[in-house]
């Protein structure tokens, strides 16, 4: 064998062993190719995600390996019937990938997940809903930012196939339709992430000229 083919081997081992321990990767564009990784733009394009690509009948232990497990077990319908939402709210254009998709807002999955259960929205409604968009981000299916209010497609929805899209779009049909996103003023379009609690950061200095404001809304719980 060649060194350089070695060195190739090499290469691919010390990705594929950075993806078992972390799961899907967001690096530079500018990173080489690595075999068995599917490559998942920024809608920007200022990084890639190095995504597994999964064997086909792939069980959990399989997937477990590879560092991408499927929906978390932790509230399992709950947390796809979230996902599905989110899907119907960030895929709008189901003719093209789903990847990258556009960015979809707490407001339209409340709407959705009401319409869903045909009932008015019930106070447990909202912890339900924002447990499972923690899960769904932290397994890469979503990239949920908690402080916006926003969420988009993660980078493991590269991985479906064309029959897994077909599925979606027949499932997409099914669901109330969402009311048209209204995003933040400081919304960012390729980077969105959850701050861990231990590191929320601090409120801004009040203006001493600024009107008082209303009493804020009680913080959602995920217990």
């Amino acid at each position: 064998m060649s060194t350089e083919a070695v060195e190739r081997r090499l290469y691919n081992a010390l990705w594929w062993a950075k993806v078992q321990s972390a799961g899907p990767l967001e690096v530079d564009p500018e990173t080489p190719a690595v075999a068995g990784l599917t490559r998942a733009a920024a809608p920007d394009g200022s990084s890639v995600w190095l995504v597994p690509t999964l064997p086909s009948g792939a069980g959990h232990s399989v997937l477990d390996e590879l560092g991408a497990p499927p929906v978390a077990v932790e509230q399992p319908n709950e947390t796809a019937r979230v996902l599905a939402i989110c899907v119907a709210c960030c895929w709008t254009d189901r003719s093209a990938p789903a990847w990258p998709g556009s960015t979809g807002t707490l407001a339209q999955i409340r709407s959705v997940y009401a319409g869903m259960r045909g009932r008015p929205e019930q106070s447990s409604d909202l912890t339900l809903i924002i447990g499972s968009l923690r899960r769904l981000h932290a397994t890469h299916w979503l990239r949920w930012d908690e402080k916006a209010g926003e969420v988009r497609l993660g980078p493991r929805v590269v991985t479906w196939t064309a029959a897994d899209l077909s599925t979606l779009r027949d499932l997409c049909r099914h669901l109330p339709e969402p009311p048209p996103a209204v995003l933040s003023t400081e919304h960012s379009t390729d980077r969105l992430s959850v701050p861990a609690p231990d590191d929320a950061l601090p409120d801004p200095a009040p203006d001493p000229d600024a009107e008082p404001d209303a009493e804020p809304d009680a913080e959602v719980s995920d217990d």
